[in-house]
Parts: C-alpha cells; sequence; structure tokens
C-alpha cells in the first residue's frame, strides 16, 4: 500500500487516490477546498486503506443537482403552501433554468421562479441558489384531499432540455361545504304532502349529512327518507320529506302548518291542510236554499193537473174544476155537433186532461150545439135549480155560474145571453148570482118605520 495521502468524499466517504474532480460513486464535486484546509478529509499514510471491491464504472455526474428542504408539502384548499429547495449548477458553463411543474394543474402552481447560475466552482457561491415554488390548490372539489404526486424539473434555457427533475407529493387537507335546497318549498292537499330535499357538495371530500324535521305546531308526522345522506365531492343525494297531519279536517277554512328541516342549511316548508267540505260550502247550501224558498213564495202555490171534463155539462165541468183547485172561471167556445148525445155537453178541453197549471189559469171548454136556434129566456130572480129548470124546457143548458162558491139559494142577477137573444139549441146560458154581504153589526138609530117595496119577480115565460 502507498503512504501517499488519500483524499476522502466528504458525502459517501469513499477513497479518492486519484484526486479527481468529481466522486464516482455519488458524484459529489471533491476540490471545494485544499486538502490542508479545516474540514478536508484526509487518510493518514499509515492508516490501513479500507478494504472493498472497486466500484461498477458510473455515469458522468450530473450538470444541475435539485434539493428540496422537505419532498412533501401539506396546504389547505384555497390556502398557499410553498416547495422550498437548492438547485445547483454543477458544469462549467453559465445557464439559466426554468422550473417547471409535471402532474399538476398549471392554475394550482404559481409564476414559477427562474434560476441564473455562473459555473461550478465559482469563488462567490453563484453556481447555486435556493427557490420557493407557490402551489395554491383551489377551495373547490375537484382539489380533491389527497396525495398528489408530481415533478419538479429544471430545463435549461440554452439547450431547452430538462437538466434535472426531484419528485414530490402535495397533499390537499380535506374541508367540507354543504349546501341544501328544499323542492317545493309549499304545498296543499287535504291528507299530506310530500317534498324533496337536495344536499349538494362543495367541498372535496366525502361528507354525510343528517336530516330531520319537525313540525312546530305538532299537529303533523314529518319521516324523512332516508335519514342520512353521503355525498361525494361535488355530487348531489336526495332525501323524501312525508308531511301527513294527525287529524282529518272535515269542513272550515285551510290551516298551514310549518315544518322545520334540519339540514346543512335550515329549510321551513309550508303545508296548507285544505278541508273536505271548504267554508263557504254551508253557506252557499244556505244561500240557495233561501233562494228557491223565495221562488217558490214568489211562484205561489204548486201547479195543479187538469182534470178531465169532457162529456159533462158547464155547471157539471166548472164543479170539477173547482174541486181540483181552479180558481178563475172557464171560458167557454161553442161547436156546432150532428150527435145529439153532444149536444149541451163538453166535446174538448184546453189544456188537455193531466196538464199543468196555475191555481188562476183559465180552462177553454168547447160545447156542443145544435145548428138550430131558439130564445133565450128570463132566468134573473130564479134560483140556480129553477134557472136549470127554465133553461131546459127551453133546449138550453146552465152555463158558468159565478160566483161559484154562492149557496144554491142565490138567485140570478144578470145573465149572458140576455133574456129575448136568439141562442142555438144546447147553448150554455152564464149566469152572475146576487150574493148578500154580511155586515158588521152597529147601532142602528130610532127611526121612524117607512113602508118597503118588495121587488117584483120578472114574469117567467
Amino acid at each position: 500500500m502507498s503512504l501517499q495521502a488519500t483524499r476522502l468524499c466528504p458525502t459517501c466517504g469513499r477513497p479518492d487516490p486519484q484526486f479527481r474532480d468529481f466522486c464516482p460513486r455519488c458524484g459529489e464535486y471533491l476540490r471545494w477546498e485544499d486538502d490542508n484546509e479545516p474540514g478536508a478529509r484526509v487518510a493518514s499514510p499509515a492508516a490501513e486503506p479500507p478494504t472493498e471491491e472497486m466500484p461498477a464504472p458510473v455515469s458522468p455526474p450530473a450538470s444541475v443537482l435539485l434539493l428540496l428542504d422537505t419532498p412533501s408539502v401539506t396546504v389547505a384548499a384555497g390556502g398557499l403552501g410553498t416547495l422550498r429547495g437548492l438547485i445547483r449548477n454543477q458544469s462549467g458553463l453559465v445557464d439559466n433554468y426554468d422550473f417547471r411543474v409535471a402532474g399538476l394543474p398549471a392554475e394550482w402552481v404559481g409564476p414559477p421562479p427562474t434560476a441564473y447560475l455562473l459555473p461550478f466552482g465559482s469563488g462567490d457561491g453563484g453556481h447555486e441558489a435556493p427557490f420557493d415554488l407557490a402551489l395554491t390548490p383551489p377551495r373547490a372539489p375537484e382539489a380533491e384531499a389527497r396525495a398528489w404526486p408530481f415533478t419538479l424539473e429544471a430545463v435549461s434555457r440554452s439547450t431547452g432540455a430538462v437538466a434535472a427533475r426531484v419528485p414530490a407529493t402535495l397533499v390537499i387537507e380535506p374541508f367540507e361545504d354543504l349546501g341544501a335546497r328544499a323542492e317545493p318549498q309549499r304545498r296543499r292537499g287535504r291528507r299530506g304532502g310530500t317534498y324533496a330535499i337536495e344536499v349538494s357538495s362543495r367541498g372535496n371530500a366525502p361528507a354525510a349529512a343528517r336530516l330531520a324535521g319537525a313540525d312546530t305546531d305538532a299537529a303533523c308526522d314529518v319521516q324523512i327518507d332516508p335519514p342520512g345522506l353521503q355525498v361525494a365531492p361535488g355530487g348531489r343525494a336526495r332525501a323524501r320529506v312525508r308531511v301527513k297531519p294527525r287529524r282529518t279536517l272535515w269542513w272550515g277554512r285551510p290551516v298551514e302548518h310549518r315544518i322545520d328541516v334540519d339540514a346543512p342549511v335550515p329549510q321551513t316548508l309550508t303545508f296548507r291542510q285544505l278541508p273536505w267540505i271548504p267554508w263557504w260550502v254551508p253557506v252557499a247550501v244556505a244561500m240557495l236554499v233561501a233562494l228557491v224558498i223565495a221562488l217558490l213564495a214568489l211562484r205561489g202555490a204548486p201547479p195543479i193537473p187538469v182534470p178531465e171534463v169532457r162529456g159533462q155539462t158547464v155547471e157539471n165541468a166548472q164543479a170539477l174544476l173547482v174541486d181540483a183547485g181552479l180558481k178563475s172561471t172557464p171560458r167557454l167556445q161553442e161547436q156546432v155537433v150532428g150527435d145529439p148525445r153532444q149536444v149541451g155537453r163538453v166535446t174538448a178541453q184546453n189544456p188537455a186532461p193531466g196538464s199543468e197549471i196555475d191555481a188562476d189559469g183559465a180552462v177553454i171548454l168547447q160545447t156542443g150545439v145544435a145548428n138550430q136556434s131558439v130564445g133565450v129566456p128570463n132566468v134573473r130572480g130564479a134560483t140556480l135549480e129553477q134557472a136549470q129548470q127554465i133553461l131546459g124546457a127551453n133546449g138550453l143548458t146552465l152555463g158558468v155560474i159565478d160566483p161559484s162558491d154562492a149557496p144554491r139559494d142565490a138567485v140570478v142577477d144578470f145573465q149572458n145571453p140576455a133574456a129575448g137573444d136568439e141562442a142555438r139549441l144546447g147553448s150554455p146560458v152564464n149566469v152572475l148570482l146576487a150574493v148578500e154581504e154580511e155586515e158588521a153589526a152597529t147601532p142602528t138609530p130610532t127611526a121612524t118605520p117607512t113602508a118597503t117595496a118588495t121587488p117584483t119577480p120578472e114574469p117567467t115565460p
């Protein structure tokens, strides 16, 4: 073994008996200071060199080194992180180096620095420089909370090639940002209503949301399905809210219930409970009944069906109409007939039998007459029975009696046709009866009696 001093690599400790400029093992520059200066590692001539096998040939040392303070940077989303390190120019050339990041979105990296380095071995240390790289991941779902590996590269401006690269990691911290929205916020119904609560995440990590709801007046049951939601970063999830009133509202005015939903963003729902019978229905029914009663009062008595009077004498036909409730006297029309059995009888009526008319409605009766004329006798002063006999003896009939409710012993005060006129055989003669009105009893002063003339009835022909 030679006793010549042997230099050791300050980085890996490998002997360098040839006094090379760079360590063949780690590439460290070995001529930073003279052998006799403090800090130089020189093997003693008497020292036994370490026994080791000669290493295999290695590649020449890199011209640029990138050294990081720490290979990992932890940053809050929306915050600022700094990757610090040192760049060293180990070549003999002056060069500028631009930093470039591969593996991260470009907008997450601040303006990359540029290093201006002198050749290796310059006395003022201009061959190396520290650098700071700003990392600004956004506060958004795309900045997912996890470790993001990337590569930091130094690009030579003189050659355009990557002179050095070093791996690093960006760790983004999780954050939670949940929102909630109700669809719809108002519903109405009789049995209940269904709503939807949508929870959205603007965070960068999976989040859990718990939902709960209650009626402020404790008048409704509130059910949420499901009560818990898992929301992915930037995703959405929905839950159904079912509101059911505890009591049925049979009638009256609508009632509003307020439902408070406990969500990432509290929501207030409104359920308008409708009655099965609206409040205005009883009022409308009462008004309708009153209107019907008023119309019936204005209309009067209900309609009366017209009885069958064909084949009857006018006197009997009038009696039947009066018994049916008709108040008006019938109107007579003569019709010449060839059948002797129809003479003096009602042959037709209008309205027809069974038709309904008001009590004051008139009925038209057609009576059968022969084509033979006879004289009309005088029946004034006679009773109804006497007038009927007198008219029958002359081939005529008793017609309409006015008033129809007069007593049978009332005497005829007027007749139509008048006595002495000509009429067809079987024609009815209408009579007006003289009815005495009852006068209230009043004190009568004493008076001298006078003779009263008694009317003499007209002679019956």
